[in-house]
C-alpha cells in the first residue's frame, strides 16, 4: 500500500450530497461527442464545496493532527503556521498576476515547503529526515477538505465510455487530485476513459479556473482528435468556474446542481454574464438521459 492509499483510506469518511433547491432542466443534446467533468462538487461530493476552501476555516486542529501524522514537532501555534501558508499563498499569486496571469494557481507542495524552510530556519519546527511537504499536503487537505464519490459515478463513467464517448477533465486541482479520484474509482483515469491529452489540472499548467486557457486547451486538444468544440460537453458546479468559461469557448454546458455544498450560481457576481447552462442536473446520473445512446 502506498503512503497515498494509506492516507486516504485512513482519514475517509462518507458524505451524502445535500439536496438543492433547484428542479432538473434536461433535454437530449445530439451531437455531442466528448464529455468533459469538473471534480470538486461534481464527481466528487467535497466538504467545503472545492479543493483549497476549508483551508481558510480551519482553527488548526487539522494542522495539528497533520504535523502528528508527519512527525512534525512545533513551537510555532498552529494558526499562526495557517496564516503563513495563506501569506505564501498571496505572495504567489501576487508575483504570477504581476507577470501577466489572470487567474494564477498555486502548487501545494511548493508553498508548504516554503513554509517550513521558514519555520525551520527560525527553529520554530522539526521535521524527520523523511518529512515530504506533498504529503503533508495531502494530509492536511484530507483533513480539511474531506471527499467521497458522488452518487452514480462509476454508473456514469462507465456508461459513457460504454456509448463511446470521448472523456475528460478540467478542474481546480492539485497533485493529489487525480490520485483521490483514481483511489474511488478503484482503477486508473485511463482505464476509466479518461485520456491524458483531455485531461487539464490547474496545478500542472500554473493556470486556474475561471480563466479560459484550460478550456481553450482542452478544445484545441480535441479538435486535433476531430471533435468541434460545439460537440463537447462541459459539467461542473459551478457558474462561474465551470458554465460561463465553457460556453465563452463554444462548449455545450451542464450545470450540476446536485449538492448545498458546492452549488455556485453567483447570481451577485459582477463577473457573471447573462449565460445560462444548456441543462441542468440535479444527479450524476441525469446526464445520462442527456446524451444519446
Amino acid at each position: 500500500m502506498n503512503r497515498i492509499t494509506e492516507i486516504l483510506d485512513r482519514n475517509r469518511h462518507p458524505l451524502e450530497p445535500i439536496a438543492t433547491e433547484l428542479a432538473p432542466q434536461l433535454q437530449e443534446l445530439p451531437g455531442i461527442q466528448a464529455v468533459l467533468f469538473d471534480i470538486y462538487g461534481t464527481l466528487l461530493v467535497s466538504g467545503s464545496g472545492d479543493v483549497g476552501t476549508a483551508m481558510e476555516m480551519t482553527k488548526g486542529d487539522a494542522l495539528e493532527a497533520a504535523w502528528e501524522a508527519c512527525g512534525v514537532t512545533s513551537k510555532m501555534p498552529a494558526e499562526d503556521m495557517v496564516g503563513q501558508f495563506y501569506s505564501v499563498i498571496k505572495g504567489d499569486h501576487k508575483s504570477a498576476t504581476k507577470r501577466g496571469t489572470s487567474y494564477p494557481e498555486i502548487v501545494v507542495e511548493e508553498i508548504w515547503q516554503k513554509v517550513f524552510a521558514s519555520a525551520i530556519q527560525k527553529q520554530q519546527v522539526t521535521v524527520p529526515d523523511d518529512f515530504d511537504p506533498a504529503i503533508f499536503a495531502l494530509e492536511f487537505e484530507s483533513r480539511v477538505n474531506p471527499v467521497w464519490p458522488m452518487p452514480g459515478l462509476q454508473e456514469v463513467i462507465g456508461t459513457l465510455q460504454k456509448r463511446g464517448y470521448t472523456l475528460g477533465i478540467i478542474s481546480n486541482a492539485q497533485f493529489f487530485t487525480p490520485k483521490i479520484v483514481e483511489y474511488f474509482l478503484g482503477s486508473s483515469l485511463e482505464e476509466n476513459g479518461f485520456q491524458p491529452e483531455n485531461s487539464f489540472f490547474s496545478y500542472q499548467h500554473r493556470l486556474a479556473k475561471p480563466g479560459k486557457a484550460l478550456y481553450q486547451a482542452a478544445a484545441q486538444s480535441l479538435a486535433g482528435a476531430g471533435i468541434d468544440v460545439c460537440h463537447i460537453l462541459y459539467v461542473g458546479n459551478d457558474m462561474l468556474n465551470d458554465v460561463q468559461p465553457a460556453s465563452q469557448v463554444g462548449m455545450k454546458t451542464a450545470l450540476f446542481a446536485g449538492d448545498q455544498r458546492s452549488l455556485r450560481l453567483r447570481k451577485d457576481d459582477a463577473r457573471m454574464l447573462p449565460i445560462q447552462p444548456d441543462v441542468t442536473l440535479t444527479r450524476l446520473t441525469d446526464i445520462l438521459a442527456c446524451l444519446p445512446r
